[in-house]
Formats: structure tokens, C-alpha cells, sequence
């Protein structure tokens, strides 16, 4: 296997079994920052994020933003052969990443047990829907299904007795599931600098909403209470329809309280003793809520943005992605950036969020054709061709 060149996981090898997004994703974030991903496909038609979002020019968002930087090795990995290779790759990766229902990698021969052995350095990890123990354990789930079962989509809508439930974006759990997962993996990278000895690493995307839920639901286990009786947190923490769009405050900091009051030309409010504490506020939400609207409606976005700005109340635009893509900020940043493909041509994307001063990540590499680095893997492995072409005709590559 080829080392892959800067970041700070330069050197990190990733054998990644993983399908769709959860487990690509958190192996995506690890190539971005330099781990060589070493992706194991079906041979036909590759992981099936390939066909997902797909489009004439077999262009597919979805397959490339979850697989940019990878490599591709394709193998039936219920045959013998393939168990052969896994076996040989195995002593020199230091991560294998997989996201089958519990149960499955064990039946196929390549669970923790079965290869710890052969690497008692190796990093094993593992991404479920459920987890790793219970009686759903062994159940398929998915972004949506994760959603449903944490609470998220009846907090999302208020609270119970509020229809329909509502989704967080589509792929919130698999995204959020998939960070964790990346930090579990890097954890465990630490860990071994200090033991010398490998770990299995268990995420799932229940667990993982339930966490992204923690201030919610210590909330309502301390309470019993859950939802809120206002669509807004908070009037001053909201958005408001303007007279040409919509415009966002966080003003929760008591201090901004009279901030705000200068900048919407209303001085009057701040002594308001309707509105003068958090509490009358917060008493007081629904009036205060009406004023704010009859106000805002008023002026256009960049006008409350200029004055909202002058006096330094936290603020900004309702973006749609079109006022995304021209932000200044964004590209100043290389939060948006660019990827050369090799069929695709220039592609637009979604850059690292994470900058490091020392060990910055190596540029973004598209995500890998399928299967176009099976023969260079067995060839350092130290096939032959002859061997190569057998695999080929076995059906095994």
C-alpha cells in the first residue's frame, strides 16, 4: 500500500469496508486528513452509494463527497481468496473500518476476534444503527430510522402532540454518527501510541443522536417535560422576515439586549418593563415576538445587517446555497473549495473545516474509480500477473 502524503495522519492506513454514509463519511474525514483509505467494493457495481443521487454523466454528490480521497480495490469478500488478501493486507493497516449490522463481519470470518491475531495493533472499528448490545441489535437502520427512534423528530416538532414529526437534514444522524465514529478511531490511534495495543471501536447512529440530544433529553429526565411552547427559542434568538428576505439574531447575552434596541431605532423598548429583564422577556415572549416582526418587516436585510452589525449584536442573512457559493467568508476559509477529477473534470465541494497550523491536510483528492487500484494492492502484496488475471476469471477481483 501506498503512503499517503502530509496531514497529520499521514502513515495511518485504513482497510474501509464501510457502506453508504455513515461509515464512509467518518472514513472520508479521515483521508482528508491524510490516512491512506483503502476502500473494499463488490466487484460489479461497487458500494452502492455509487448509484445513489447518480446522474447521466455518472456523476453521483452523494459517492463523492463520502469517498473523496479513498482508493478502490474491488473483491468478493465471501470467497476464500479474498480472505486470503484481507489476511495479507492486514499486518500492515492500522485501521479496519466496517458498518454491517452486528453479526455479519463475524459470519464473513473477518470480526474483531477472527483478526485481532493477526494484528494485535490493529484499530477495529465498528458503526451499527443500534449498537452493539440489545435487543435491536442486530436490526437494519438508517439515517431516517435513527432520527425516529431518538426523539429527535418529535422534538423537532415541539414536543409530543405536535404533528408531523420532523427530520433534522437528511443524513444528520449518519453525518453526526460518522464524526463520532472518526473521533473513536483517532482515540484509539492515541491510545496505542501510549499502550502499543489495538482496541475495538463501537459507534452507532442511536447512540449518536442520543448524544447530539444530551442537554434535551437531561432536560426532560430531570422534568418530564419535553418540546417548547413557542416555534422560537427565544425572540431575540430567532430569525424575522424583512422587507426583502430574512435576517437572523442571537442576541442571548443579556448585554445585547440595549445593542439591540439602538440598532432597530427603538431606545424606548430597553426600559420597557415588558422587556427589560431575561425573564420579562422570556414572560413577555409572544408580545415581544409580534413587536420584533412589525419591526423587522419594516427595512430590507442589509439595512438591519448594517445597523445590527454596528452594534455588534450577532447577526446574518438567511442564506439559500446560492448565497453560499458567493460568500467571501466561506472561500476565504477554503470551506468551499475545488477538486480535480479525472472524468468529471473541476468539481465544487465542501472543503476541511479543520485548519492545523503544523500538520495542515494534503490537497482534496476526488473520490477513487471503481476498483482502480486492485492490481497495484496485489502486486505490492506480491501477486503476479498471471495470479491477478486468475483472480479475475475466479470472479474474486
Amino acid at each position: 500500500m501506498e503512503q499517503a502524503g502530509g496531514g497529520p495522519l499521514a502513515g495511518v492506513r485504513v482497510l474501509d469496508f464501510t457502506r453508504y454514509q455513515q461509515g464512509p463519511y467518518a472514513t472520508s474525514l479521515l483521508a482528508d486528513l491524510g490516512a491512506e483509505v483503502l476502500k473494499v467494493e463488490p466487484r460489479l457495481n461497487g458500494e452502492l452509494g455509487r448509484q445513489m443521487e447518480g446522474g447521466t454523466e455518472g456523476f453521483s454528490p452523494y459517492f463523492e463527497t463520502y469517498n473523496r480521497g479513498k482508493r478502490s480495490i474491488t473483491l468478493d469478500i465471501r470467497s476464500p481468496e479474498a480472505h486470503e488478501i484481507v489476511e495479507q493486507l492486514l499486518p500492515r493497516i492500522d485501521v479496519l473500518a466496517e458498518n454491517f449490522r452486528p453479526g455479519v463481519m463475524d459470519r464473513l470470518g473477518y470480526g474483531y476476534e477472527a483478526l485481532r491475531p493477526l494484528n494485535p495493533r490493529l484499530i477495529y472499528a465498528s458503526a451499527s444503527a443500534f449498537g452493539p448490545r440489545g435487543p435491536e441489535r442486530e436490526r437494519p437502520g438508517y439515517d431516517h430510522i435513527a432520527q425516529a427512534v431518538s426523539g429527535l423528530m418529535v422534538e423537532q416538532a415541539g414536543g409530543p402532540g405536535n404533528e408531523p414529526p420532523q427530520p433534522a437534514l437528511p443524513g444528520a444522524a449518519d453525518e453526526i454518527s460518522a464524526m463520532l465514529f472518526a473521533l473513536g478511531i483517532v482515540s484509539a490511534l492515541f491510545a496505542r501510541q501510549q499502550t502499543g495495543e489495538g482496541q475495538l471501536v463501537e459507534v452507532s447512529l442511536f447512540g449518536s443522536m442520543l448524544a447530539f440530544q444530551g442537554r434535551q433529553l437531561m432536560r426532560y429526565l430531570r422534568t418530564g417535560k419535553q418540546g417548547r411552547a413557542r416555534w422560537r427559542r427565544s425572540p431575540t434568538y430567532s430569525h424575522y422576515r424583512c422587507a426583502d428576505g430574512w435576517v437572523a439574531i442571537a442576541a442571548v447575552d443579556p448585554k445585547m439586549w440595549p445593542r439591540l434596541c439602538r440598532a432597530l431605532d427603538r431606545p424606548d423598548l430597553e426600559h420597557d418593563p415588558r422587556f427589560a429583564g431575561p425573564w420579562d422577556r422570556d414572560r413577555n415572549a409572544a408580545e415581544l415576538e409580534a413587536l420584533l416582526e412589525e419591526i423587522f418587516a419594516a427595512r430590507p436585510v442589509a439595512e438591519w445587517l448594517e445597523r445590527l452589525i454596528v452594534e455588534d449584536v450577532p447577526c446574518g442573512p438567511v442564506n439559500d446555497y446560492r448565497a453560499v457559493e458567493r460568500s467571501e467568508q466561506a472561500l476565504a476559509n477554503g470551506y468551499l473549495t475545488t477538486v480535480e477529477h479525472p472524468n468529471l473534470g473541476t468539481l465544487r465541494t465542501a472543503g476541511i473545516p479543520i485548519h492545523l497550523s503544523g500538520t495542515p491536510p494534503p490537497p482534496l483528492r476526488p473520490a477513487p474509480e471503481l476498483g482502480m487500484d486492485t492490481e497495484s494492492v496485489l502486486l505490492d502484496l506480491g501477486y503476479d500477473w498471471p495470479q491477478i488475471e486468475a483472480l479475475r476469471r475466479a470472479e474474486v477481483i
